[in-house]
């Protein structure tokens, strides 16, 4: 009799158990820990250079009261790649707002570590699978990890108030919380997948290590080319940091403050010397204004910087970082042919292509924005890598995949000196995962092997225990093959497992042409990089409106000689530069050609306004032999114009003595004078007989342009007054001397009648002067009319020479007078009256 049927036992419903909560908590603390220690470090190193940063930024009094916590909490923000903002309020209601956002620094990576380090510490010791118990703890991580920074930045707010006005600062904002919960569920994941994947090993770090070195296929290649280039970056920008704090120590400027802020500024540079040294480009742009790029090709950096060299050798170390990944990568598929083949080739670089469209804006920019705060307002400043340069990177990542195909095995196996460098590269034997029971099977992956008749494919089933057979591809040591040779394969030919080695001769002649194709790309790229940008008509242009720009009117001139006479040339030297006037924001536009000089339009700013020039660019030549000397073919010079006084007869421009040999072209008191942009201080010059204001004039290049005439008006001091008194009162002193009675040249005289010979002993007496009218316009002066003059004589009549006396009056004194400087040249009109 057949048994009654048992009833089915119920599933048993899905519990989180004590261990998966101690992963969680695990990995939460020590990622939160390992952000607030990284936090606290940066904040101790840099905070006296923060405090002088506050002091000089003339925010002492709304930030005095930011004490250590507030400060943590601002660090915390944005080192995390979160966001501060500001809000600024008065009378109860906001007036507006302040946010800006920071690239991940070393706090970040801090939290993602420590999840990590948290999460295998504890999966590994309860044998937690990383699908689907490690990914939902993992995002259980990043929701709490964030929550708990809002909480933290929240309350580490700052706010201060004076009166009815209000400033609060604070770091919790949406971006903290998404940036914290992206990091902590990023590095939680890595956790629970290496204690799942190499629970082998006793902690994440030699976890990662051993796991990228059992890595197959494009996943190998993608963490060789981060870890090559991460390394080479880091150093270069460590360079770039000391070179800079040694430009910087011997301009006397502050050089502790770069190194203060290491943790913040390290990563972000990092990043963006990849960008610009693999023909990527930095944008600096903002709201209403033309963005600009730094690119090894961007007319913007090249004029003007000294260090182009410098960015190109970067270029050549990230070359030869891509080709040394390409060169392991070859190694590896002589040991792992299955991956070598080319319908693989696609996916490092659509990893890359994904991973510079997604990450620049998340953990790369420097992001600012104002609304309602003056000037500022709908205003947004940022700094960011060219979202462009995904397909860059994803260029250099397939280039990567041709060269390890193609060129790489050939390499390889003519150069076996080399193998050493590379064997690295390769996979190393080790189980695939240590989650799977005993006796799982391990299913082998399609492999194309090379066989005498050409190309076979050759694929292979095992259903054996997975401890029986090594991962595909992956041998032990003593089984490792010659370098460059496919090795033998289970399932293949046997004469798939060596190759006829190659002759010496066939060696060399590879070698030879890989060389010399290897050094006609590279001079190629490099020549048209160089033609395009440091030799090109804009970089010309752009270092001819820099040196303007900066005030070096020598530099400029060297670049383009103006078209005037030497003496015309006064104003056109480094003494004359504007100190505050200068043109800024000078940059190029556009170029176009133009028959066979091209036409390069700049812009620049003068006085709060935007001008545009078209410069004419013409071939002068060669320069290094392979390269266009350009030239410009017309200064940027413009005309100013100035009336002056005709008492003076040289100006003051810009501290500059200017006389009238030096204009352009002079009709009497009006002159015109060649200047290059800016804003330039017109006055008589220092003198003890003249008083005047400065005037200001603006030449923008429009010589129509109000701004560029001006008009310098002076007074006369009371020194000008009593010389010209002086003057005055010593001719009248020579005219009392005379005993004429109509002295020639004088102001007085009077009228005999009858005949002369029946006067004599003729005399004039002056007891008062005449005052001095002066007129600085016209640079004359004049005397009072009515002066009284005594005068006595005698006269002979029938009685003999009888004395007699009395008096007319003096006519009015003219004449012209000059100053230059302290001289002083007077000229009195002859009266004859």
């Amino acid at each position: 009799m057949a048994a009654a049927p048992q009833p089915a036992t119920p599933k048993a419903p899905v519990q989180v158990t004590p261990q998966q909560l101690a992963a969680f908590g695990t990995s939460t603390g020590v990622g939160l820990g390992a952000a607030i220690v990284m936090a606290l470090f940066g904040l101790l190193i840099s905070w006296s250079s923060l405090q002088n940063v506050i002091d000089s930024s003339g925010m002492n009094e709304p930030l005095t009261n930011l004490n250590f916590f507030h400060r943590l909490g601002i660090y915390l923000a944005l080192g995390n790649s979160g966001s501060i903002t500001a809000n600024i309020g008065s009378d109860g209601g906001l007036v507006g707002s302040f946010s800006i956002m920071t690239p991940l620094s070393w706090i970040g990576y801090a939290l993602a570590i420590g999840c990590a380090f948290g999460a295998f510490l504890m999966a590994r010791k309860a044998t937690i699978r990383f699908r689907w118990v490690g990914v939902l703890s993992s995002f259980a991580v990043g929701i709490v990890s964030g929550l708990v920074m809002l909480l933290l930045t929240a309350i580490m707010r700052y706010s201060y108030s004076e009166d009815s006005n209000y400033i609060t600062l604070s770091g919790a904002t949406f971006r903290t919380f998404a940036l914290v919960f992206i990091l902590a569920t990023l590095g939680a994941l890595i956790g629970y997948f290496l204690a799942d994947t190499t629970a082998d090993e006793s902690n994440v770090f030699t976890a990662a290590w051993t796991w990228a070195h059992r890595v197959r296929g494009f996943r190998r290649t993608v963490v060789e080319s981060a870890a090559c280039y991460v390394v080479v970056s880091t150093v270069v920008a460590l360079i770039i940091m000391i070179v800079t704090t040694t430009k910087l120590s011997s301009q006397g400027g502050n050089v502790s403050a770069l190194w203060a802020f290491l943790p913040v500024v390290l990563p972000a540079l990092s990043a963006w010397n990849i960008v610009i040294g693999s023909f990527g480009a930095i944008e600096f742009a903002s709201t209403g204004t033309n963005t600009i790029s730094i690119s090894l090709f961007s007319s913007d950096m090249t004029a003007g910087f000294d260090y182009m060299w410098a960015l190109w050798l970067m270029f050549v170390l990230y070359l030869l970082c891509g080709f040394y990944v390409a060169l392991r990568a070859a190694a590896r598929n002589a040991y792992d042919p299955y991956y070598a083949d080319w319908r693989f080739c696609w996916q490092a670089p659509v990893f890359w292509l994904a991973f510079w469209l997604i990450t620049p804006y998340l953990f790369m920019g420097v992001l600012t924005g104002a609304s309602g705060v003056g000037t500022a307002t709908g205003m947004s400043y940022q700094i960011v890598p060219a979202l462009w340069f995904c397909l860059i990177a994803a260029l250099w990542s397939f280039i990567i995949e041709v060269v390890s195909r193609l060129l790489g095995p050939t390499l390889i196996q003519s150069l076996p000196g080399i193998w050493p460098i590379l064997v690295g590269g390769t996979v190393r034997p080790g189980l695939r995962s240590t989650r799977h029971d005993a006796n799982e099977v391990v299913v082998t992956e399609s492999m194309t092997m090379a066989t005498p008749s050409g190309v076979a494919s050759a694929t292979e089933t095992f259903a054996v225990p997975a401890g029986a057979v090594p991962t595909p591809g992956m041998m032990p040591p003593s089984a490792m093959p010659t370098p460059g040779i496919a090795p033998a394969v289970p399932g293949a030919p046997a004469a798939a497992a060596t190759r006829k080695p190659m002759s010496p001769k066939t060696k060399m002649w590879l070698i030879i042409g890989g060389v010399v194709v290897g050094l006609i790309i590279v001079l190629s790229i490099v020549f048209s990089a160089l033609n395009s940008s440091t030799f090109s008509a804009s970089a010309t242009a752009k270092q001819y409106i820099a040196a303007i720009e900066s005030g070096d009117f020598n530099r400029a001139n060297s670049i383009a000689k103006p078209q005037v006479k030497n003496d015309q040339m006064k104003l056109l030297s480094n003494n004359a530069a504007p100190k505050d006037g200068r043109i800024s924001n000078a940059q190029v536009i556009k170029e176009k050609a133009n028959g066979n000089s091209k036409i390069v339009t700049v812009s620049y700013t003068l006085d709060g306004k935007e001008v545009t020039h078209d410069l004419k660019m013409i071939k002068r030549g060669s320069k290094s032999v392979f390269f266009t000397d350009w030239g410009v073919a017309e200064p940027m010079t413009t005309t100013i114009h100035v009336a002056k006084p005709t008492a003076i007869s040289a100006l003051d421009i810009n501290g500059v003595e200017v006389t009238e040999k030096n204009t352009k072209d002079a009709d009497g008191d009006a002159w015109s004078i060649t200047v290059y942009p800016g804003t330039y201080s017109v006055s008589a010059g220092k003198s003890k007989y003249l008083k005047a204001k400065t005037a200001h004039i603006i030449a923008s290049g429009d010589e129509s342009s109000p701004d560029a005439y001006t008009e310098v008006a002076v007074e006369a001091t009371d020194a000008l007054t009593e010389a010209i008194q002086q003057k005055v009162n010593a001719k009248i002193d020579e005219c009392e001397k005379s005993t004429d009675l109509e002295p020639k040249g004088c102001p007085f005289s009077v009228y005999s009648y009858g005949d002369d010979k029946n006067v004599r002993n003729f005399t004039w007496s002056v007891t008062d002067y005449p005052q001095v009218q002066v007129d600085t316009d016209y640079g004359t002066f004049q005397t009072d009319y009515g002066t009284e003059v005594k005068y006595t004589y005698e006269r002979k009549d029938s009685d003999g020479w009888e004395p007699e006396d009395g008096e007319t009056t003096m006519s009015s004194m003219s004449g012209t007078f000059s100053v230059d400087g302290d001289k002083l040249t007077v000229e009195i009109s002859d009266s004859d009256d």
